[in-house]
């Protein structure tokens, strides 16, 4: 097998880049996509290609890509995206699992024979959804969180989340003492088939950013999450990235077996898990950027984009030894 030759990048960013153009443009969502985003075209601007990406109009436009095509309200997103991609070799996808949009933009991207810098379309489909990624933890062998839909869930005196079934990060996310607070958000709120529910599991909270080829795993960082909750509402303030460096090789085994277990995950995947009393316990994958990212560069010593770039495009590359630098990342 011969080495893949790049040339020209496209960066489609769902928040930033248009996806929401029509649409309000969330604070929260926009400042976690510009941090992602910014952070991986100063990467790519460090290597020999040609780059280049899409910006709402309502942002200011990234530094470090002279190719940015402005996305005002009134413009065809998509139809701007499928011209990109139509000149680009490769294209790095960052779009939530929300409503399918990473696997549709997945799939415009193989339809047209370019090389996606990602996730192949059946590892998205499932880790899209926290019911089906139970399934397939559990099917694995991997230790998870067992998730019920409403119908089913058994109704006790635990602490309960329920979760958007399809929702990305902490996204609409309820955390509740009792199962009848949890019924009654749910019915007031008309969540019944939206959502899943899982029991509140004990620990810390932690995930995994790394690169995934071919069914192996290599870690790029092992991170603490900070998270909160205000009026039963969970979101995600940042991380500390390394801030879980001491699990390295208990999370290099987890994130193996997830590599084996979902055979077209490619490029950077984050895994959240629990620690409990050094038990790993798998939340979710994400197979797509996330927010731990931003940091890489300064925690690994190393250019992130790089090494997943030579990964993805170099049968025979050799994984470098990465520092393991802890760097604090709020959103």
């Amino acid at each position: 097998m011969q080495n893949i030759q790049l040339k020209k990048i496209f960066v489609c960013e769902f928040i930033t880049g248009g996806g929401l153009c029509a649409a309000q443009l969330p604070e929260s969502l926009a400042k976690e996509g510009v941090l992602i985003r910014d952070a991986l075209l100063h990467d790519l601007s460090q290597l020999p290609y040609s780059v280049s990406t899409t910006a709402d109009a309502r942002l200011n436009l990234p530094e470090y890509c002279a190719q940015c095509v402005v996305v005002q309200a009134h413009d065809d997103i998509w139809a701007i995206w499928e011209a990109q991609i139509k000149l680009a070799d490769a294209v790095w996808i960052i779009a939530p699992e929300t409503d399918g949009v990473l696997h549709y933009l997945t799939q415009i991207v193989t339809s047209q024979g370019k090389l996606v810098l990602g996730c192949g379309l059946a590892s998205i489909k499932i880790t899209s959804e926290k019911m089906a990624t139970c399934l397939a933890l559990e099917a694995a062998g991997v230790t998870t969180i067992p998730t019920y839909t409403f119908e089913n869930w058994p109704k006790s005196h635990w602490i309960w989340l329920a979760k958007p079934n399809d929702g990305a990060g902490c996204n609409d996310t309820a955390c509740f003492n009792n199962a009848d607070d949890l019924e009654d958000w749910i019915e007031q709120h008309d969540k019944q088939l939206t959502h899943v529910i899982q029991a509140y599991q004990p620990g810390e909270a932690a995930s995994i950013s790394c690169v995934i080829k071919k069914g192996k795993a290599r870690l790029l960082s092992c991170n603490t999450q900070i998270i909160e909750i205000n009026n039963h509402m969970l979101s995600l303030k940042g991380s500390i990235v390394n801030g879980m460096r001491e699990y390295w090789q208990q999370f290099e085994i987890v994130a193996n077996q997830i590599a084996k277990a979902f055979p077209d995950l490619a490029g950077y995947v984050g895994i959240d898990v629990i620690v409990d009393n050094d038990e790993i316990i798998v939340v979710e994958i994400n197979p797509r950027l996330t927010t731990s990212y931003a940091s890489l560069r300064e925690a690994t010593g190393a250019n992130p984009a790089e090494l997943i770039i030579n990964i993805l495009t170099q049968p025979k590359y050799g994984w470098p030894k990465l520092q393991q630098n802890e760097v604090t990342l709020y959103v």
